[in-house]
């Protein structure tokens, strides 16, 4: 007869953590060409022109999905203007 495992609040929290996802702040360079709809190169443009501010975490780039935001914002209205 196999024993019954009794669910200790340890399993309980580790259930609970391995269902909620998490959205990273930061995103790469692809992830930001993907979300502007855009190329990589374009992004590495804007990043070079200081336009789009972004850090160096060991050999990757990457974007606060903050700034992203603000520089789609900022470029949507002087267009409407």
């Amino acid at each position: 007869m196999a024993r019954k495992r009794s669910s200790s609040p340890r399993d309980t929290q580790r259930d609970i953590q391995s269902t909620v996802s998490i959205t990273p702040r930061l995103v790469t360079i692809k992830q930001a060409a993907a979300y502007c709809a855009c190329s990589v190169w374009a992004i590495r443009q804007v990043i070079s022109s200081k336009e789009l501010p972004a850090c160096m975490i060991g050999r990757r780039l990457l974007i606060d999905r903050g700034d992203l935001d603000r520089f789609i914002d900022t470029r949507l209205r002087e267009r409407a203007s």
